[in-house]
């Protein structure tokens, strides 16, 4: 490929490399479908680096003009892809009954003092470690004082990949450190699989209903969304196959452990069935075990990384949950080449996550502080879970039904027939209690009859007050629509 590098020129070289191939597709001089050079034969041919030109690709992937695969290179995208992205990349617009569900109105809420909010599946603040983690700040600053606030490694410091490794034991993994990226968060690493792995256009699984934030961020990327229904046991996996055949998908995206926003738990036997069927297809999966360590009653059932022998599996943490949200520190394990692509995006995404935060982690897991902190936020979070299900009991009628978890953050609950989520929430609202309908766990189909509780954030005497407003307000939705009728109990899941 031909191209003219100035490099003179005031304009950054990636953004030549990128202008002269968007102009040469524009004019079809390359046409849908021709394959580019490699990133190195490239780079080798225009005395760049190597970075240089992976940024040129990466800018002309995220425009829709070219489409990337890992271990076949990247080629000039079908002209719809181009235009699928400038329709879904721009500010999303939703209608003003759909904001109610939004991460941006959920986090809004909690930190309104007038609201007592069950929206946010948040940990409880007075959990955090403040000072055992100061300390271990101190720690890592006089270790670490030459080189702390220098460039570190994209991949994540090697102190603290090597007290993840240790770590995942926990979960039943056995990964090398080179296999771990540190992300800011596991936001960041759902983020940066999807970059690596789909375009716009392409199809990804999830469970039905599915993490929100996954809903979104999908949607602005303008990825297709295709709910696969799940049942007590988690995933179905008959349905995962046909959904495979019917729609073709990139990627599937599960919670198997503490599933948000239902609650269920994959069982053994499901996992192995799940596994059978990716593997038979070809079909890469994103675990999210955000919730895997908040276990209540009995051991977290192991991760499906864990079953995992042919690499379909990308595993996905965090510890916004256990420990601290506010360290925005996340991991992803994957392995090769899985993992140099996602190590190429995060490079072009931040660089590194925050030196500070994550030597003073790898400070506070090498004392062994985590453990005996885990023991005492689970039986926290028990006593809470135990509170919101007696309270519910108590308060909500008995046409409403719900699953009482064993382990994460929340209670997922079918209303009452007739009664619509969200009118009761603006209803809600309006007493100072908050709550997070269930039309935003759901792609594509919305839903009205459900709601997600959060519990860890409060008291028991606080999650017994909320409920019983929000009980009366059930109670008096009911009476209007004059439908008493009973129903079966059952657990609600669609």
């Amino acid at each position: 490929m031909h191209l003219q590098i100035d490099r003179q020129a005031r304009q950054p070289l990636y953004l030549q490399v990128a202008e002269q191939i968007r102009e040469r597709i524009r004019s079809g001089a390359l046409p849908a479908g021709s394959r580019l050079p490699p990133i190195r034969q490239l780079a080798r041919e225009l005395g760049l680096t190597r970075l240089t030109v992976h940024t040129a690709y990466a800018e002309l992937q995220a425009d829709g003009w070219i489409e990337s695969f890992v271990g076949r290179g990247s080629f000039v995208a079908q002209r719809r892809g181009a235009q699928v992205h400038r329709q879904t990349a721009a500010p999303l617009s939703p209608e003003p009954r759909a904001a109610a569900g939004t991460l941006v109105e959920i986090m809004r809420l909690a930190h309104r003092p007038d609201v007592l909010s069950f929206a946010q599946a948040a940990a409880a603040p007075e959990t955090f470690p403040v000072r055992a983690f100061g300390r271990a700040l101190q720690a890592a600053i006089k270790r670490y004082e030459r080189t702390l606030f220098d460039y570190g490694a994209t991949e994540g410091e090697a102190a603290l990949r090597e007290q993840l490794a240790a770590f995942l034991t926990i979960r039943g993994l056995q990964v090398p450190p080179e296999r771990i990226l540190v992300t800011n968060g596991a936001q960041q690493g759902i983020d940066l699989v999807l970059r690596a792995l789909v375009r716009p256009g392409d199809t990804v699984l999830v469970e039905q209903p599915t993490y929100l934030g996954m809903v979104e961020r999908m949607q602005i990327q303008g990825l297709r969304l295709v709910g696969v229904p799940i049942d007590e046991q988690g995933l179905r996996p008959d349905a995962l196959a046909e959904a495979i055949t019917r729609h073709a998908p990139r990627l599937l995206y599960t919670i198997p452990a503490f599933h948000n926003p239902t609650g269920i738990s994959m069982s053994p036997a499901r996992q192995e069935a799940i596994l059978r069927v990716a593997q038979q297809h070809g079909l890469l999966v994103l675990e999210d075990d955000i919730y895997g360590l908040l276990s209540y009653d009995a051991p977290a059932p192991l991760p499906l990384k864990a079953r995992d022998s042919g690499g379909q599996v990308i595993y996905l943490s965090s510890f916004s949950k256990a420990l601290m949200p506010g360290l925005r520190l996340g991991l992803v394990v994957a392995d090769a080449p899985l993992f140099d692509e996602l190590l190429s995006c995060k490079r072009l995404a931040d660089l590194h996550a925050p030196q500070l935060t994550q030597l003073a982690l790898a400070e506070y897991l090498g004392r062994g502080a985590f453990a005996p902190h885990l023991r005492a936020v689970c039986a926290l979070y028990r006593e809470r879970r135990d509170a919101m299900a007696k309270a519910l009991q108590r308060s909500f009628p008995r046409e409403a039904s719900w699953f009482t978890p064993q382990g994460g953050l929340c209670f997922w609950v079918a209303l009452p027939p007739g009664v619509d989520a969200l009118e009761l929430y603006r209803a809600a609202l309006e007493q100072g209690v908050a709550f997070a309908p269930g039309q935003a766990f759901f792609p594509p189909l919305a839903t009205q009859d459900h709601i997600r509780l959060s519990f860890a954030a409060h008291a028991p005497a606080v999650i017994e007050r909320g409920l019983a407003i929000l009980g009366e307000l059930i109670g008096r939705h009911q009476a209007r629509q004059g439908r008493q009728r009973p129903v079966c109990a059952g657990v609600p899941l669609v």
